[in-house]
């Protein structure tokens, strides 16, 4: 439902709106205010048009001059036009092209993945460069404690925590039963991502069925769906209550896990475990992620000691083993949602 109210909130991302977490957040800001969606992409894949004032899609790939070029002159007919009352910008590698554009309007910065943490720069490394950086963002919204802590003292007055909690999730669908090991994989999915472990454990030729959804980060992730193509079911982008779906009916476990090859991915925030909480469905994670300790000591995932197992037949077989063995409660699914922590994003706009 579009709101009518007089806030007016320019929403800039550099995808098409069919990410999780976008759709989350435009789902709540609609609510209290006018939002207009610049981003970059496809219309048939904008999940947020419904609740958007006005949706701008530039065609084109991402990152290259001419597409960025497009975006900076429409983001500044925009601000022209309409009474923008503040900016929500996704990431650094976006936000760094409005920069100057920022000291001009309350600014949002969404920090999904920073690049301070790719280049394994947290904390107090390159703190005068990141205030530098940082400097005319009103608020800077961080995933959750650990990306918290990884932000400099100077800069932590800024930030605000919005975990990656799903919308609770209603439905109570009774699992399909299946002999073979099923799981999904989702989301952005990528050779760091869980390819790797996919691969590995498609190579056994054991029993197994993979379901896949969401953005391929690289042509080797593109290429392992045609490489087996009986074993894996690509279905496209779809809505997260459709990833939520499946997860509870067709899947064993949630695929998560990230190759420790960074501060990022060391540090992630993945909504993943949220909808594994959700879904009553377990996770697959690597023990160098920091979350995965909580997944352990909540028992709502299988934690593999090393994101390369040097035995995938041996990982196959204690993964089918430990699938009905996990314990999720009604309490811990209500806690975790997205309603519960939806306030903190409208703080960050100044709506409450």
């Amino acid at each position: 439902m579009k709101n009518s109210g007089s806030h007016t909130i320019l929403y800039v991302s550099s995808n098409d709106g069919s990410d999780m977490r976008i759709h989350k957040e435009i789902k709540t800001l609609s609510k209290h205010s006018k939002v207009i969606f610049l981003g970059i992409g496809d219309p048939g894949n904008c999940f947020v048009s419904p609740y958007c004032k006005k949706t701008i899609l530039i065609k084109g790939k991402r990152n290259t001059v001419w597409v960025l070029t497009k975006q900076i002159a429409v983001f500044l007919k925009l601000l022209i036009t309409f009474k923008i009352k503040s900016i929500h910008i996704i990431n650094e590698q976006l936000y760094i092209f409005f920069y100057p554009f920022c000291f001009f309007k309350h600014t949002v910065l969404d920090l999904f993945d920073s690049i301070f943490l790719t280049k394994n720069s947290g904390g107090e490394k390159l703190s005068l460069l990141k205030q530098l950086v940082y400097l005319p963002a009103n608020k800077i919204i961080v995933t959750d404690e650990n990306r918290y802590l990884l932000m400099p003292a100077a800069l932590k007055f800024k930030c605000v925590i919005v975990p990656n909690y799903p919308f609770y999730f209603k439905n109570n669908i009774v699992k399909e039963k299946d002999t073979d090991l099923r799981i999904l994989y989702n989301g952005w999915m990528g050779q760091k991502r869980g390819t790797e472990v996919i691969e590995g454990l498609l190579q056994t030729q054991l029993p197994l069925k993979v379901i896949m959804a969401g953005w391929f980060c690289d042509e080797y992730t593109k290429e392992l769906v045609n490489r087996y193509p009986g074993q894996i079911n690509f279905l496209g982008v779809i809505p997260q209550e459709k990833a939520l779906e499946i997860a509870q009916q067709n899947a064993d476990y949630i695929l998560c896990v990230y190759a420790p090859v960074n501060q990022n991915n060391i540090n992630a925030s993945p909504n993943k475990v949220y909808d594994a909480i959700q879904t009553s469905t377990p996770l697959i994670i690597n023990a160098e992620i920091k979350v995965s300790q909580w997944v352990k000591d909540n028992k709502i995932g299988f934690v593999m000691d090393q994101y390369n197992p040097q035995d995938y037949s041996k990982l196959y077989t204690e993964l089918n083993n430990a699938k009905h063995s996990f314990s999720f409660s009604e309490e811990t699914k209500v806690f975790y949602t997205w309603q519960s922590v939806e306030e903190e994003l409208l703080k960050a706009h100044q709506i409450k």
